[in-house]
C-alpha cells in the first residue's frame, strides 16, 4: 500500500497519476459523474498496481481534487513505477467548473 497520493504537480492544472510501484495496470470505476465528466476527489484511489499474483497492490491514489482526464494505459498492462498511468484536471473551485460545463452543453 502507498504512503499518499502521488502525482506530478505543475504549473498548469494538469496533475499526472504516477505508478508508485511495478505491476499490472488495474484501472478502478469511477465513483461521481458530473455535468458529464468524472470527478476525483483528493486521496481517492483511480487505479491498482497489481503484483505477482494479484494478490498484493498499490492504490494510484489522486493527489488533488479535479477532473479524470484520460488514461495513458490498457488495463492489465505492465507498468514500472514511476511510470505515468493517468492524468487529471486540478479543479481547486469545482462548482465554478459545473457551471462552465452547463453553459456550454
Amino acid at each position: 500500500m502507498s504512503d499518499g497520493p502521488q502525482g506530478e504537480h505543475a504549473p498548469l492544472p494538469l496533475v499526472l497519476l504516477i505508478a508508485p510501484s511495478e505491476g499490472r495496470l488495474r484501472m478502478l470505476p469511477p465513483k461521481t459523474f458530473q455535468a458529464g465528466r468524472e470527478w476525483i476527489e483528493k486521496g481517492q484511489p483511480v487505479a491498482v498496481i497489481e503484483h505477482g499474483d494479484g494478490s498484493e497492490s498499490d492504490e494510484v491514489l489522486a493527489p488533488t481534487k479535479g477532473l479524470m482526464g484520460g488514461v495513458m494505459g490498457r488495463d492489465g498492462e505492465p507498468v514500472r513505477a514511476g511510470q505515468p498511468v493517468a492524468w487529471m484536471e486540478a479543479v481547486p473551485d469545482a462548482s465554478a467548473v459545473v457551471k462552465r460545463v452547463r453553459d456550454t452543453a
